[in-house]
């Protein structure tokens, strides 16, 4: 692998760990948060999903400034503004303080959850295209490890406010790894910039795909010029890009409503409510889910360009099913060490299939004059499930206790595996030219990953 790669290989971790880590980093101070503002449930709520409803609109915005101002300058902006929210959070704000950091954050994730997979797409061969772009939600899960061991190790000792702002040295890094890399050449050349776009992407290794670039970019201005000169005809290739659209939209949804936000978020409140004691051995059960999520992602991205995308979205939530019965089950006769098991194997097979293929999928699929609204839409509807989720989790478990909760999940897992089996194309060692064509051309979305 070479230098470039690793470069743009460290761009995704550090943002993914600011996904990861901001999402989950209140979860093991939150009690102490509502005592130190006197928080009821609601409230709660509120405080935890702020950061992804500002992620949604974060990820609305993404489309038009990434496609005016280009991906990098996008990146750098996020970086920056994470940076400034870390530090008003280590300065102890107030109540409203915090919910204004948060909102910042939210932002900032919810602008590089759909800009960064997206970059790195562009700008990474082919060969390693796949493992570099799953490497976002490894990163993602090594962010949620690290919340949840600093939570462990030092929620008890440390003040809120430094659990909360070690943040604050991804976002430096992630910021000073954007400065260092090109602009996407894909982005370049779709704004007229060929020369540049060629020398970019020479300097990349993508050579066998410059003269796809040239052409990718005349499709580009060609469809744009259609849909600002008259309206868009009803064609095979509006009705296969509608398809994508319907396809990545709809994996994110069934990723975020599986129970994974749920989880994550809430993690010792469900311990706590299958038995297991508050404070330490809550968060230490939490903690394990953490390591074993980092883990199976890992042999995730070992795998997403060998194994291919459609075995693992399979056989993962075939899995994630028979995880989440389990802990039903514990959920419902109180179970609780079959309710750690039951979780960990949901979350090994979540990390292995739901949670890093939908980000493989949106950034290959969409064709060029489409990727950044495509894209765009795709993460705005995952942050607003995300959102709904987060904002709702307590309450609903109130109305219908956790076991309802929790058999609602495992019906969206089942149709997880019947969407992955009738829909999904496989995609790998496949050049975005190639699929861009593909969606063109009309094919059906089983085809878009065919070579011939």
């Amino acid at each position: 692998m070479s230098n470039i790669v690793l470069r743009i290989a460290a761009l995704v971790l550090c943002f993914g760990i600011l996904f990861g880590f901001g999402m989950t980093s209140l979860t093991g101070v939150l009690d102490a948060l509502a005592e130190r503002f006197e928080l009821d449930t609601a409230a709660q709520e509120i405080l935890v999903s702020i950061l992804v409803i500002c992620c949604f609109i974060g990820a609305i915005l993404a489309g038009p400034l990434s496609s005016r101002y280009g991906r990098r300058v996008c990146m750098l902006f996020a970086a920056a503004l994470m940076i400034l929210c870390y530090v008003l959070i280590l300065g102890e704000p107030t109540y409203t303080g915090l919910l204004v950091a948060r909102c910042g954050l939210g932002l900032g994730i919810g602008l590089s959850s759909m800009v960064v997979p997206m970059y790195a797409a562009e700008v990474t061969v082919a060969r390693h295209r796949g493992a570099v772009v799953a490497l976002f939600q490894l990163a993602i899960t090594a962010g949620i490890l690290i919340a949840y061991s600093v939570s462990f190790l030092f929620a008890l000792t440390w003040p809120w406010t430094h659990v909360l702002g070690v943040g604050v040295v991804f976002a430096v890094a992630a910021l000073l790894l954007a400065r260092a890399l090109p602009e996407s050449p894909h982005w370049l050349a779709a704004v007229g910039q060929s020369k540049k776009a060629r020398q970019v992407a020479s300097s990349l290794g993508l050579h066998t795909e410059l003269p796809e670039l040239d052409e990718s970019a005349q499709a580009h201005r060609d469809t744009e010029a259609l849909t600002t000169t008259r309206p868009a005809p009803a064609s095979a290739s509006r009705r296969s890009i509608v398809s994508v659209l319907a396809l990545c939209g709809g994996l994110f949804v069934l990723q975020n409503l599986s129970g994974i936000d749920g989880i994550l978020y809430y993690a010792p409140h469900i311990f706590q409510t299958m038995g297991f004691d508050a404070g330490k051995a809550a968060l230490g059960a939490t903690l394990g889910l953490g390591l074993v999520n980092f883990l199976a992602t890992l042999v995730a991205l070992k795998y997403v360009d060998t194994a291919g995308r459609r075995p693992l979205l399979l056989y993962g939530a075939a899995l994630m099913s028979i995880g989440m019965g389990m802990v039903t089950l514990a959920s419902l006769y109180q179970w609780s060490w079959m309710g750690l098991a039951g979780l960990c194997l949901f979350i090994m097979a979540f990390a292995i299939s739901l949670g890093p293929l939908p980000y493989v999928m949106m950034s290959e699929l969409f064709p060029t004059a489409f990727r950044e609204k495509g894209i765009a839409a795709a993460s705005s509807i995952s942050w607003l499930f995300n959102a709904l989720i987060a904002f709702t989790f307590l309450t609903v478990v109130q109305w219908i206790s956790l076991t309802g909760v929790l058999l609602f999940f495992l019906g969206v897992c089942l149709l997880s595996w019947l969407i992955a089996y009738l829909y999904l194309p496989e995609t790998r060692g496949t050049s975005l030219e190639r699929i861009e064509a593909n969606v063109i051309s009309g094919k059906r979305l089983r085809d878009l990953g065919r070579n011939e």
